[in-house]
């Protein structure tokens, strides 16, 4: 594994909690972050530790795990949504299919072994990562399918620019308050010679499209009767294009 997976252990009985921090502890790849013995708790640190993966019992007290991934799943104020994987001794059919209608990722019947646990968490972050690994590579092909020279700084910006974008379609709605300040923040630079960058490049792109080779994508893209797009209009117009293909 490339990194440490953060986990969180969710469940009401100590003797069971216990045991899966214990087979958790053979995984030098996984680190158990937090543990909680109800729902309400579950929640709480969700919020506060932001894991990787959470082991979720369903039945638990003052709010069951059902109830846990609705309240996280409708939270718009989440940092990040974690993976979660249902360890629960309810197997029942109606109950297995509304938790993973829910957002749990794998349902897990005990008792269990501590071997299928520690893949299944893997499999869940290897899956997330693989994931990212093939947007980058979908928009760093489409910006040289569109002609956008490699070597200006903001290259790097717009492409990263564009992977937000894509990952949250709100996040274009403010640009100069979500976007341009994370994109800063990751380079040690400023807001503004971002923008600016991202501006020059996109201006580079628009003057040499009519002759790149790849011209009928480009217009496919951006219109080849409107005038030079803006960053908001370039950006979200090649995220949706990298949405639109990748949902194929």
């Amino acid at each position: 594994m490339s990194k440490m997976i953060k986990c969180l252990v969710c469940d009401d009985n100590d003797i069971m909690r216990h045991m899966i921090l214990d087979m958790l502890s053979d995984a030098p790849d996984i680190e158990v972050i937090g543990e909680a013995c109800d729902g309400r708790e579950a929640v709480d640190a969700i919020k506060e530790l932001v894991p990787d993966v959470v082991l979720l019992d369903l039945v638990m007290p003052n709010v069951d795990g059902i109830n846990v991934l609705k309240i996280v799943d409708g939270d718009t104020t989440l940092e990040r949504k974690p993976e979660f994987i249902v360890v629960s001794a309810v197997g029942k059919e109606s109950i297995v299919s509304e938790a993973l209608n829910r957002g749990a990722s794998y349902f897990i019947m005990k008792p269990f072994d501590g071997a299928a646990i520690i893949d299944r968490i893997r499999a869940v972050c290897d899956s997330e990562e693989n994931a990212a690994a093939t947007l980058e590579n979908d928009i760093v092909e489409l910006l040289k399918n569109i002609g956008v020279p490699i070597k200006m700084v903001g290259y790097k910006y717009l492409r990263d620019a564009i992977s937000i974008s894509t990952n949250s379609a709100d996040a274009i709605m403010s640009i100069t308050k979500s976007i341009y300040p994370e994109i800063a923040s990751n380079y040690g630079t400023s807001s503004g010679n971002v923008e600016r960058n991202i501006r020059y490049v996109i201006e580079a792109t628009w003057l040499k499209a009519p002759e790149s080779k790849y011209e009928k994508l480009f217009f496919e893209i951006f219109n080849r009767n409107r005038k030079k797009p803006t960053n908001t209009e370039f950006i979200l117009s090649c995220s949706e294009y990298i949405g639109s293909r990748r949902n194929k």
